[in-house]
């Protein structure tokens, strides 16, 4: 069929602009030049402009309204589907309005780093609030009789109702702040001391390597704020490092390494299809959520990388003493990405509540620091003393990504039920993670997840995993853990 093949070759060139974008993002937060960004926010702004030429185009409304979907087999239908649905959303979006949030968020972002090293709300908020302004005309163009929120929501979950979000974000905010404040906290870190940038990522390497990591299609460099991109052919990851603290660092290459195993273990011969791209964030969230918690976390990973951490740190201490320090509840949890397994999504609610409220124009961009404030005080019983510490400790909003945050929690329950499965799929589950056997983990993850790419929706592909999205699990796993 002439129109499939146009069909598939839209979607390969449309993967081959995202990865390019992708890669200049990548560049941005890694090693651009400081003053490089005045030729990047333009960059970005044309790459922009042109996927969006692509995907409203004349031409590719005509091939989909020429396709009859009842002749297309599984695999095209996920690609009728995905394109469809980028085309419908984009087509109510104007050209211009897409640029200058791509140029937008490219200037915000580099203007926020100085801010946040510098504690000066002041000098990001007049660019915040021109793009929380661009946001809400976004929204309103795609669907003005719609909460503005679940709109943008729909930029990373367009399968996964908001009345899901909604209803998981109220379990968790009830159920764990009752345990939060039940919880013993304060116990001691026994990761703290001296331990040079270069040493702490020789044993990153060392750990994602073992666990799995392919560096001949991957690599490994430091940023200001973790994160994966790429595809299944060149995967980067990114950690930042404490040198007063290693743990911090180890953790989110270990998150972050959970999304690039994802990453790398997409069909290579779907590359540019829908069939060999990854589902949306709560899937993707899922998998760094198994591997930093549920894997991550466990007294065997610990038993299993001590030797490591020996020869690279001359660090020394027994599997259930860094059991209980990786595990320890925060006296004060003020920093989102160094939270326990409690708090991190009282601070996932605390900013799923207020952007939701900034989005919907409940409160302004100059409100923000105070709303922050007043909000950590009541969920997490700390006030931060700083901006940095406070509304300026994630990139997410600056990026101009409202709706984003809700996916952690999403992804992270899902992490709860898919380990669940694990437990019960492969014999010996524990013993094989003392071992560093990682093989029937990985193997499992690739045929249940990876290898799907996008041929299900979220919704279907987590009915056909786990039955169905449900907190109830992670609520337990995290009572019994800390009973």
């Amino acid at each position: 069929m002439k129109n499939l093949d146009q069909l598939r070759e839209h979607s390969r060139e449309m993967t081959n602009l995202g990865s390019i974008s992708g890669l200049l993002g990548w560049d941005q937060e890694v090693m651009m030049p400081e003053k490089g960004i005045s030729a990047r926010k333009q960059q970005l702004s044309v790459l922009s402009g042109l996927q969006h030429d692509m995907v409203t185009s004349d031409e590719l409304k005509k091939i989909l309204e020429s396709m009859d979907t009842d002749e297309l087999n599984e695999e095209d239908q996920a690609l009728y589907r995905e394109i469809k649905r980028e085309h419908d959303r984009a087509s109510k979006v104007p050209r211009g309005l897409q640029q200058k949030l791509s140029e937008k968020s490219s200037e915000t972002v580099k203007i926020w780093q100085s801010a946040k090293a510098e504690d000066d709300f002041e000098s990001v908020r007049p660019h915040l609030e021109e793009l929380v302004e661009l946001k809400r005309r976004y929204a309103e163009e795609i669907n003005p009789e719609k909460e503005s929120y679940a709109v943008l929501f729909k930029d990373y979950e367009p399968y996964i109702p908001f009345e899901d979000v909604e209803r998981v974000m109220d379990e968790l905010g009830e159920e764990l702040s009752k345990l939060y404040n039940e919880v013993e906290k304060g116990q001691e870190n026994i990761f703290k001391g001296s331990f040079p940038e270069q040493n702490q990522k020789k044993v990153l390497k060392q750990v994602i390597e073992k666990a799995g990591f392919d560096f001949d299609r991957g690599r490994l460099d430091v940023s200001e704020h973790p994160f994966t991109s790429g595809n299944q052919f060149d995967t980067r990851i990114t950690t930042r490092f404490n040198e007063k603290d290693f743990s911090e660092g180890l953790m989110a290459g270990i998150h972050e390494f959970g999304h690039a195993l994802y990453e790398q273990g997409l069909p290579q011969d779907k590359y540019g299809l829908p069939t060999g791209s990854s589902r949306d964030l709560a899937v993707h969230e899922s998998q760094s959520r198994l591997w930093e918690n549920h894997i991550g976390r466990s007294k065997e990973f610990w038993k299993n990388i001590l030797p490591i951490l020996e020869e690279e740190l001359d660090f020394e201490a027994s599997p259930k003493e860094c059991y209980n320090s990786i595990n320890r509840v925060k006296e004060e949890s003020l920093i989102r990405v160094y939270a326990d397994e409690i708090s991190y999504h009282l601070h996932i609610v605390l900013r799923f509540e207020i952007g939701r409220a900034l989005i919907n124009g409940e409160i302004e961009v100059e409100e923000l620091p105070e709303t922050w404030n007043d909000k950590m005080e009541e969920l997490l019983n700390v006030r931060p003393e700083s901006d940095a510490e406070g509304c300026l400790q994630d990139i997410h909003w600056m990026q101009g990504m409202f709706g984003y945050f809700p996916t952690y929690s999403l992804g992270t329950v899902l992490a709860a039920q898919i380990n669940s499965e694990l437990e019960t799929e492969i014999e010996d589950l524990a013993s094989k993670i003392e071992q560093g056997k990682f093989e029937e983990i990985r193997d499992h993850l690739k045929e249940n997840i990876h290898s799907k790419g996008c041929l299900l929706k979220t919704e279907d592909l987590i009915e056909e995993l786990v039955g169905g999205l449900d907190a109830d699990e992670f609520i337990d796993y995290l009572s019994e853990k800390y009973e």
